[in-house]
């Protein structure tokens, strides 16, 4: 199984977020290892990323074999 996806839009990033005034890194909201942060979130200045979250929108699943057999013929 794969997936279409007609737009991938840049929403943020995942990484440990530190405390602006003591600078110890600030646990996760659900113990999570990593806290997403959005672009224009007043956190992301005290955030050290480690990966980019995206969203995808407009996402059709697609069967593998349908596709092979369409670009087969």
């Amino acid at each position: 199984m794969a997936v279409w996806v007609e737009e991938v839009t840049a929403w943020g990033v995942a990484g440990d977020v530190y405390a602006p005034a003591t600078l110890p890194p600030v646990p996760g909201e659900h113990g999570e290892r990593f806290t997403l942060v959005a672009y224009g979130d007043p956190r992301l200045r005290w955030t050290l990323a480690c990966r980019e979250v995206v969203a995808l929108h407009g996402c059709t699943a697609v069967d593998l074999e349908d596709l092979r057999e369409r670009t087969a013929a």
